[in-house]
């Protein structure tokens, strides 16, 4: 999969033809032909196809929000299952990431690949209540 467009790489007031939209978001015209038959509107119906800035911010925003999955307060993401899980044992590795955040890796339960949260370092306390965290260098051999 690629990398998400940025929607505020166009410009709300501008209007934009297929081939200009797709330069300014980094994609083929093709995706943004596949956008207008998934839904962004158009400006008419002739040629050249019109799309207004705002038209493009708008669908795009729509879009990402609506792949989102929110994970509940006990559940990772697991990549190998695509799904909110527990980790086995409810036993967590916690790595640092930055200044502020970790990420939690456990084994998914139902098919053992890694699953993982990020986390604000401000909520460690409120997650080490509900997992068995341990600390990176722990589990290093």
């Amino acid at each position: 999969m690629g990398k998400r467009a940025n929607p505020m790489a166009v410009k709300a007031a501008l209007t934009y033809d297929i081939n200009e939209a797709a330069a300014a978001l980094g994609k083929s015209p093709a995706t943004i032909r596949s956008w207008i038959k998934d839904g962004l509107p158009v400006m008419s119906s002739r040629k050249p196809t019109l799309i207004s800035g705002e038209a493009i911010r708008t669908y795009l925003r729509a879009k990402y929000k609506a792949a989102k999955r929110p994970l509940g307060p006990d559940e990772f993401f697991c990549s190998g299952c695509g799904g909110a899980r527990l980790p086995v044992g409810m036993a967590a590795t916690v790595w640092p990431m930055q200044n502020r955040t970790v990420l939690l890796k456990g084994a998914c339960t139902r098919c053992g690949c890694t699953c993982t949260r990020m986390i604000s370092k401000s909520r460690l306390g409120e997650f080490a209540q509900r997992f068995r965290l341990s600390n990176k260098a722990d589990s290093e051999p």
